[in-house]
């Protein structure tokens, strides 16, 4: 039986911040209990008038948690939170992320930081106008500890005035973890394609790999909190270093 409550909490928010706010508080109270598994958590309307904002940064927020693996929405049931097995579950986390839930600490080589000609394929991927004719081109070789875990190729397309720098990115370590803190562009969701072959030269190179062992590729489009593709990144990782957890649920399918 799915319990339900209300809250009155009243609260003040910074108008720049709501919607991370909110998403910070509501996580609070499922991870200190407060909001249990099969909690139905309090309408759209009743969490906008108490956190002083409108139904939309509201109805953001919970699609954010949703998307995250804490929320779930039922009809004739309303919004309910899920177990602690879920959480963050099918989350867009950076390569760095990544490797730090894993217990290793991560590390990059940069090969390429430069802006290239938009091939048709960037170009369509990436929504980019006739009118712009080069993006910015970022190989990496990523580490985990002193052991190369991959080769990254990105192209990313960043708005008019809004600009990266190599030593920034190696500084911050993460492309997402910059975009975010420089320009407030949050990564959330990407459709990728995922294969198998074996490696060039160049790869087992870079990977210290044998000529028989198979890589697994990777082609992703990831979107900003906005839905707008932001990145069109290949990917190489040797099958013997890198494993892919995918879960796949309704909520993954919403958008």
């Amino acid at each position: 039986m799915m319990k339900t409550d209300k809250t009155n909490e009243s609260l003040s928010l910074d108008g720049s911040r709501k919607y991370k706010q909110i998403i910070e508080i509501m996580i609070e109270k499922i991870v200190s209990g407060q909001w249990m598994a099969d909690f139905v958590i309090p309408s759209e309307r009743e969490l906008a008038e108490t956190f002083g904002v409108n139904r939309i940064t509201v109805r953001k927020a919970i699609a954010h948690l949703k998307q995250r693996g804490y929320l779930h929405s039922a009809a004739k049931q309303g919004t309910y939170v899920l177990p602690p097995r879920s959480h963050d579950s099918h989350l867009l986390y950076s390569f760095s992320d990544d490797i730090k839930r894993n217990g290793g600490k991560p590390g990059q080589m940069v090969l390429e930081f430069n802006y290239v000609p938009v091939s048709e394929l960037i170009r369509t991927n990436l929504q980019i106008p006739l009118s712009t004719q080069s993006i910015l081109k970022i190989k990496r070789i990523r580490f985990s500890d002193t052991t190369p875990m991959g080769i990254q190729t990105s192209y990313v397309k960043l708005k008019p005035g809004q600009e990266i720098t190599q030593q920034e990115l190696e500084k911050v370590g993460s492309l997402y973890d910059l975009l975010e803190q420089k320009y407030g562009i949050e990564m959330v969701e990407a459709y990728e394609s995922i294969g198998a072959r074996l490696p060039s030269a160049s790869e087992r190179q870079h990977l210290e790999i044998a000529a028989d062992e198979v890589v697994l590729t990777s082609s992703r489009i990831t979107y900003s909190s906005e839905r707008v593709p932001v990145e069109h990144v290949e990917m190489v990782y040797p099958t013997s270093r890198y494993v892919y957890q995918i879960k796949v649920s309704k909520d993954t399918f919403e958008y």
